[in-house]
Parts: structure tokens; C-alpha cells; sequence
């Protein structure tokens, strides 16, 4: 009944046969290859645009409005080169005062005589 205990029953002399034997194969890879190689092992397929996930998105939005204002016509193209050329040719005229300046300065620190 439902309150009576179980009663373990003495063991015959066949009970070793009875107790499932340790298993020894664990796994195999039998079928393995051929199931694989049914529809043929495919290459992955290699993404055309690369993911922007996990980028920093203040640098992934800038990169969109950059790439959208270098969209323009030839003639403003023009224009932008010819600006490019004269900001760069300013660029190297500071340089060369500043080289100058430099050079003047170190001098100024040669004649100086050491304490």
C-alpha cells in the first residue's frame, strides 16, 4: 500500500547478468563523413559590406555624413581642389616661418653663454 516500505528481494544467482554492464563506446563518428559530404562542403560566404556591429557609432554616423558630402558634380570638385591646393600652399609658407623662427630661436640659446 501507499505506507508500506519496499523490501529489497535476495539477490538470485544470475543477478550479475542482470546489472547493465559499464558502457565502453562513447562516441563515433561512423556516418559522419558521408552525411557531410552529401550536399558537398561550402565555402562561408564572404559579406560584401562590413558589419558595423560593435563600432563605435558616433565614428560609424560621421563616416556616413562623410561619405554622402564627398558625393558632388565636376565643377564643385574643381573648386574644392583648387581650395585644397591654396590651404596647402599656406600650410607650407607657415611652415617654412616657423622652420625659420625655430632655427632663429635655437641660435638666439648657442650665443648665449652657459651659467
Amino acid at each position: 500500500g501507499f505506507g508500506s516500505s519496499f523490501v529489497p528481494q535476495p539477490k538470485s544467482p544470475c543477478h550479475f547478468l542482470l546489472v547493465a554492464m559499464a558502457k565502453s563506446k562513447n562516441h563515433t563518428g561512423n556516418n559522419q563523413v558521408y552525411k557531410n559530404h552529401r550536399n558537398g562542403i561550402k565555402k562561408t560566404r564572404r559579406p560584401k559590406k562590413m558589419s558595423m556591429q560593435g563600432m563605435n557609432c558616433k565614428f560609424v554616423r560621421n563616416q556616413a555624413f562623410a561619405k554622402r558630402g564627398m558625393n558632388c558634380t565636376p565643377e564643385e570638385k574643381e573648386q574644392r581642389l583648387v581650395a585644397q591646393k591654396e590651404a596647402q600652399k599656406k600650410m607650407e609658407e607657415k611652415k617654412v616661418v616657423e622652420r625659420a623662427s625655430r632655427l632663429k630661436e635655437l641660435e638666439e640659446e648657442k650665443a648665449k653663454p652657459k651659467k
